[in-house]
């Protein structure tokens, strides 16, 4: 298979790869734990995991505690998704440079 023909088959994969990623969310999904003063102790004890969703808006982070278990999981998908998309979106553009490179090479076509 010519070398042009190759790149081409690559790109294909890739955008069937980016098609079925129908919800993607940027941000991230972490786990907090707090530090928390009972009234009469002298030691702080540690609570949590609590789970918390993050992400930039208008210039400044905002975040959200996360209370149900299934929102969780929908999030870190949504998140994963994302990373996933700008991951494929780097590959499919270093293929369009081969690409470019390939047609100079074989004279323009």
């Amino acid at each position: 298979m010519p070398p042009l023909s190759k790149l081409r088959q690559k790109r294909q994969e890739i955008l069937s790869l980016i098609a079925p990623l129908e919800e993607m969310r940027r941000g991230s999904v972490t786990r907090q734990f707090l530090k928390f003063q009972r009234k009469g102790e002298k030691e702080p004890v540690w609570t949590g995991p609590y789970a918390l969703f993050t992400c930039k808006r208008g210039g400044r982070t905002v975040g959200r505690r996360l209370h149900d278990l299934e929102e969780v999981r929908r999030l870190e998908i949504q998140v994963e998704n994302y990373h996933l998309f700008q991951k494929l979106c780097r590959q499919l553009v270093e293929i369009g440079e081969k690409i470019c490179e390939q047609k100079r090479k074989e004279g323009g076509r």
